[in-house]
């Protein structure tokens, strides 16, 4: 007796393995959901968890889409960082007085300035704690808890003993 496929082995027997792992590489890269990722594929969520558990090609192209994703992320992060330029172009139709139309064209430059709280983030993320703006409160914490040392202190019961 055969013994039964579990869906990515029927998937490779038909030829469309290729075109599922491309399709889930490609939601991994967006906001996309198991639960939204299964109904496309037509599984259950807990067929789809059973494969990825299974098959490391199915993992894999997860960890690419949601590389992608992230990469796409950082990216805008970095552009809005930084500031950047924006050109939009519109048409404006409108009739002539012998009958035709005219089309008028125009291009607009917005600026979009750097974003200080999006160069914070960055900067906190990228390099750690010494571009935190709570920096001088950490090392506050971190001296607090270390033992105090106390300058010209007399132990407890040292006074005691020079009077006998």
């Amino acid at each position: 007796m055969a013994k039964k496929l579990d869906t990515y082995q029927m998937w490779e027997k038909t030829g469309v393995l290729k075109s599922k792992l491309d399709y889930i590489k490609a939601a991994s890269a967006t906001f996309y959901t198991q639960k939204e990722m299964c109904r496309d594929l037509g599984i259950t969520e807990q067929t789809f968890t059973q494969l990825k558990n299974k098959h490391k090609e199915i993992q894999q192209a997860i960890s690419e889409g949601e590389a992608l994703l992230l990469n796409d992320l950082f990216s805008a992060l970095k552009r809005k960082a930084v500031g950047y330029k924006e050109k939009t172009t519109s048409k404006a139709m409108r009739k002539n007085p012998i009958g035709g139309t005219e089309t008028k064209v125009t291009e607009d430059e917005k600026y979009y300035p750097p974003d200080f709280e999006a160069i914070k983030y960055i900067l906190v993320m990228k390099f750690g704690k010494d571009f935190d703006p709570k920096k001088y409160m950490y090392e506050y914490m971190d001296k607090k808890n270390e033992p105090e040392e106390w300058a010209n202190a007399t132990p407890i019961g040292a006074d005691e003993d020079k009077e006998d």
